[in-house]
């Protein structure tokens, strides 16, 4: 299949194939999303998760948190105004626990490294810098842990201590740790899905109201081999 055919194939899919629930309760669904379809669209036009979820429910569904277009894995929407607003607390104040893993090019250091960058959006993209610029560049904080290397790509487990747009894509490419097939951040040659190899992989918290404790974790990818290659019993820790 050509280039065109595939991203043809993929602007043509049903939604109900992009997404699947892994948990549903009175107050939250956990959705493993795959790449290639928006959480939540800026334009109205556009059908993305938010809209399908709430066809499916045919009631409100609330955004809590987002990831990228291109990046698969896990994401949390509230069924009810009062859950999602206290969620929304819970993601101020760092006590929900999200688990990032990624495949990327470079040389990472063995141990676990702390980054620490200002970062501003610019538009559709995130400019990073070493030095708060002005008011508008926000410390952004996170630490990388060398799991697994394979020919050309190692895979990292990313722990997120702030919550920046496109805060992980950013702040490896300027350390010289691309992701894979991640154009826009200095991958040299894209995915032909145009995916980006980057998976929210894990989702862990106190329900805000009930106190009991949920974890989540997605499973791997179907659209590149090296996820296939990946040691699982790596992943603890």
């Amino acid at each position: 299949m050509d280039i065109a055919k595939l991203i043809q194939k993929i602007n043509t899919q049903d939604p109900e194939d992009r997404y699947n629930i892994i948990e549903e309760t009175d107050d939250f669904i956990i959705v493993n999303k795959k790449y290639g379809i928006a959480v939540q669209a800026t334009d109205k036009g556009q059908l993305d998760l938010e809209k399908t979820l709430q066809k499916k429910y045919k009631k409100p569904i609330y955004v809590i948190n987002r990831i990228d277009q291109p990046v698969s894995g896990l994401v949390i929407f509230g069924k009810t105004k009062e859950f999602t607003e206290a969620f929304t607390e819970k993601f101020k104040d760092r006590s929900v626990h999200k688990t990032y893993l990624t495949l990327v090019a470079g040389t990472p250091e063995r141990e676990r490294t702390m980054l620490t960058h200002f970062i501003k959006k610019l538009h559709n993209r995130a400019m990073t810098s070493d030095e708060p610029v002005d008011q508008k560049f926000k410390e952004s904080k996170l630490a990388y842990t060398l799991l697994q290397s394979f020919d050309n790509y190692h895979l990292l487990r990313i722990e997120l201590f702030t919550g920046r747009f496109h805060q992980i894509r950013a702040q490896l490419a300027t350390v010289d740790l691309p992701i894979k097939g991640d154009l826009k951040y200095a991958s040299k040659r894209p995915n032909l899905d145009r995916s980006i190899c980057l998976l929210s992989y894990k989702l862990a918290f106190e329900h805000p109201f009930t106190k009991e404790m949920h974890a989540y974790t997605a499973p791997f990818p179907d659209n590149d081999v090296l996820w296939t290659l990946i040691d699982k019993s790596l992943l603890d820790g």
